[in-house]
Order: C-alpha cells, then sequence, then structure tokens
C-alpha cells in the first residue's frame, strides 16, 4: 500500500520537486523492506534458496550506488561518506542479497557515529570496508558479538549483523569487525570471486 501510494503521487503532474525527492526515497526504502522480507523468509524456509535469482554483479559499480541510497540517513549529524578506490571486481549473486548487506553495514556505521568520515572501499579480491569513526567496541563486546551470532543472534546483537553473519553463512562470504572504542569500527565482507560463466552466458558474456 505505502509502495502503491508513493508510486501514484510521484505520477501527480504538480508534485513539487523538494515532496518528489521524499516520496522516492519511500518508494526506494518500501522495495528494500519488500526484499528484506523476501531474504528472511527464504533464510528462514529454505536456506539453500538464497542464491536464487543470482547474477553477474560488477560490484565496483554497484557499492557507489549502494552508499548514494544511504547518505540520506547521514542528515542531521556531522558526518561524510567517502567512497574511496575500487578495485575491480566481479560477483556471483542476487544483486537485492547483496544490497541488503552491505547496505545494512552501512547503516551501522551511520547509526554510530556521531561526526566525522565513513570511508567506504572496494579491496583486490572482491572484499568491501567500511571503516567509521563511530563509539566503537571493547574486544570483550567484540567477542560477545561473536558469540550472539553464532547461536543465531538476538535482538540486541541487530538483525543487520545477525542477517548478514547468515548470509555470509550460506553464500561463502566472510564477515570480519574489527573496533575500538578509541578508533571506531572496521567491518570487512568479502565476497567469492565469480567463478564461470552462469546457465545461459557464453565465456565470452
Amino acid at each position: 500500500m505505502i509502495r502503491s501510494a508513493s508510486q501514484i503521487a510521484l505520477s501527480g503532474p504538480r508534485t513539487p520537486e523538494a515532496m518528489a525527492t521524499q516520496l522516492s526515497r519511500i518508494a526506494r526504502t518500501t522495495q528494500e523492506v519488500e526484499q528484506l522480507i523476501s531474504v528472511l523468509l527464504v533464510l528462514a524456509k529454505d536456506p539453500a534458496r538464497a542464491l536464487a535469482g543470482a547474477e553477474r554483479l560488477h560490484l565496483d559499480a554497484l557499492l557507489p550506488r549502494i552508499v548514494d541510497d544511504h547518505r540520506p540517513l547521514a542528515a542531521g549529524k556531522d558526518l561524510q561518506l567517502v567512497v574511496d578506490a575500487l578495485a575491480p571486481a566481479t560477483l556471483v549473486a542476487p544483486e537485492a542479497v547483496v544490497r541488503i548487506a552491505i547496505g545494512n553495514l552501512v547503516r551501522n556505521a551511520i547509526e554510530h557515529s556521531d561526526r566525522g568520515t565513513i570511508h567506504i572501499s572496494l579491496e583486490p579480491g572482491g572484499r568491501v570496508v567500511i571503516r567509521d569513526p563511530g563509539h566503537g567496541m571493547t574486544p570483550e563486546e567484540i567477542s560477545a558479538l561473536y558469540a550472539r551470532l553464532a547461536r543465531g543472534g538476538e535482538r540486541s546483537a541487530g538483525i543487520g549483523l545477525a542477517l548478514i553473519a547468515r548470509l555470509s553463512e550460506h553464500l561463502g562470504w566472510q564477515l570480519d569487525i574489527d573496533s575500538d572504542p578509541t578508533r571506531g569500527t572496521v567491518a570487512r565482507l568479502r565476497f567469492p570471486a565469480a567463478a564461470g560463466p552462469l546457465p545461459g552466458e557464453t565465456p565470452a558474456d
């Protein structure tokens, strides 16, 4: 209902530009929520289907778009989101799942930072690195976090990290978190490189 209402409002010939911008955000966010619900249902019922709809993705082109989608979350904070070096990287995965995983890490960085610069980069080998100047965690808190994720996650761990941990487990991704109260948090999510052509795809593709 929210998505339909926003689309109808956007199609109006007299919609002010400022309102159209906000309506576009609403429409985009409802689409992301629909994708998130779909992924959660798949993980709950049939984790083996998590790769359904996989496609070849150029992560170096997709990552900046994901970051741009989350810039409005930093509004009202003295925060800058900077995309640093982007090494070429190709992977095979559903785009919606990749967007959810990276988007949750970016959102966590914004939510736990008050000021400064969040650096997002893509290293060789398909590893996304997000460095935030936030509150950070002690080694004991990190250990407790990993313990909660190993048990399937708890509400206090946040749906974002719990979801990414489960996705990583089923898709062969690697999630690492390095944090310190004096330096903020560094989240690293490594994607395996694409191997061979997809069904219906020739090696030249």
